[in-house]
């Protein structure tokens, strides 16, 4: 059942190998604030399967390593580090779809790439982050979506530091 996900690339009694797609969607999402077990359980791997400690290790390893890819990153805020891994997710992405056209190993259309990506529980993240969608009549080409990605993290993270200053003002007040 495992192996069949595509959040996973193998699984044996005793381990379970996560596809790097899904980690760099996982750790995308997990900087955006979403809780790891809801991006776990939303891949088809719930807690009470994975372990709720597992599931926290394996997204602070993943953390630790992305972050670690992104040039400058310790003065960074988390949706700087965002964009950047959105970038070398892109990347990436094109990269091996470049290989594959190489060797003749046929790259999922934009469809195909939705499709996998939302069943890797990559909710909200459009498919040509995942490179393989070129500018179309109803499309977005890759650098418009990044864009718009960095203009939605720069917001969250304004409405996070937003959040923060009207909760310290009420603090105040009910003290």
């Amino acid at each position: 059942m495992l192996r069949k996900l595509p959040a996973v690339a193998n699984a044996t009694k005793d381990r379970i190998t996560y596809a790097d797609t899904f980690k760099r969607v996982c750790v995308i999402r997990y900087l955006a604030g979403e809780s790891p077990t809801k991006i776990f359980r939303e891949a088809g791997l719930p807690p009470e399967l994975i372990g709720y400690k597992c599931i926290e290790r394996s997204v602070a390893r993943w953390k630790k390593s992305a972050i670690k890819s992104v040039n400058g990153s310790e003065g960074m805020d988390n949706s700087e580090i965002i964009a950047q891994l959105i970038e070398l997710f892109v990347d990436t992405m094109k990269t091996k779809k470049k290989l594959d056209n190489i060797v003749g190993i046929t790259t999922p259309n934009a469809s195909a790439a939705a499709d996998a990506s939302n069943a890797a529980g990559v909710v909200g993240v459009p498919a040509a982050v995942g490179g393989f969608q070129q500018s179309s009549a109803g499309g977005l080409d890759s650098e418009t979506a990044i864009s718009i990605i960095k203009q939605q993290a720069r917001r969250i993270d304004e409405l996070q530091r937003e959040n923060e200053d009207l909760r310290a003002k009420l603090d105040e007040l009910t003290a």
